[in-house]
């Protein structure tokens, strides 16, 4: 318990810098980069150098978890506080799915880190097969990755704010997208965490609960925020533009990046997973197909 409290306010520490040396950025470079997208882009970058470096220091890539659901909410802050942005009801909507999301997905990553001990097993793989590499992996496809897709994913909700948007069904409805995103997020973790404790000894595949409907329903959950985050900007926009390709992207990540490795490492424990994959949806919950009427060969990769 001492190493993992120590460890958090470490974390906090490191994080709380981070902010500060953005926030000094953005006041060192608002007069010389004058659009706030890319000026906000630089303070991310940045903040997320200053994370990386302290992973590098302690050995642990996983500094950077908490940085996907922490930052985002402290940009938008960022932008209506910028652009005088009136706290509106729309407004207030953005701003309560945003951080409501952010305060669902860092407690979980709250209850599951221990301490910096703990890496992603994602990450020790990476290091373990490409050694050489390991530096730029870690640089840019841990931590500046992920960076780069969430704040392509934030410019619709800094659109939204820019078009002063007035309260119509669309945005009601992309707000209860994303709680209904993060409702779906935080009962299939919870699911997930009461399943491995009551088989800790075991093997088994999780086959309940959200997890009966789909492989990964917290993946899709978070997959949901982001179409929901869209659908609000739509609603103030009141068209379809090239903003869709954000939500797209995000979706693409899962289905070819983070899905893929996952269940390529739970076939090399469970075997019996496969089974599993033919019966259940990927990602969106859906109706289970009976084993026998699926070809093996659409589950295998």
């Amino acid at each position: 318990m001492k190493n993992r409290r120590k460890s958090l306010w470490m974390l906090l520490g490191m994080y709380l810098l981070a902010v500060i040396i953005g926030m000094g950025i953005y006041l060192l470079l608002e007069k010389v980069i004058l659009d706030p997208v890319w000026l906000m882009l630089v303070v991310d970058v940045v903040m997320t150098l200053v994370i990386w470096g302290f992973g590098l220091l302690i050995g642990n890539a996983s500094t950077y978890d908490p940085y996907w659901s922490v930052i985002p909410p402290l940009m938008l802050l960022g932008w209506i506080i910028v652009l005088k942005v009136p706290f509106t009801f729309p407004v207030a909507l953005m701003t309560v799915a945003v951080c409501f999301w952010a305060a669902r997905l860092t407690y979980n990553w709250f209850i599951n880190w221990q301490d910096f001990s703990y890496q992603d097993w994602r990450y020790t793989m990476i290091r373990a097969k490409n050694p050489k590499l390991w530096f730029l992996a870690n640089l840019f496809g841990i931590n500046l990755m992920p960076t780069l897709i969430v704040f392509i994913q934030m410019i619709g909700s800094y659109r939204f704010l820019t078009l002063a948007p007035k309260f119509n069904l669309v945005i009601l409805f992309g707000f209860m997208l994303a709680i209904l995103a993060a409702a779906i997020q935080f009962v299939s973790d919870r699911q997930m965490l009461d399943f491995r404790y009551r088989n800790k000894s075991t093997k088994k595949c999780i086959d309940e609960g959200l997890w009966r409907f789909s492989r990964h329903p917290n993946y899709f959950g978070e997959v949901l925020m982001w179409w929901a985050v869209w659908t609000m900007y739509a609603g103030a926009s009141g068209r379809i533009d090239f903003q869709i390709l954000a939500p797209i992207l995000m979706t693409a990540l899962f289905l070819f990046i983070s899905i893929p490795m996952m269940e390529k490492k739970i076939l090399l424990t469970r075997p019996e997973y496969r089974d599993y994959m033919r019966q259940v949806s990927v990602l969106v919950p859906f109706f289970r197909r009976h084993a026998d009427s699926v070809p093996e060969s659409e589950t295998e990769s």
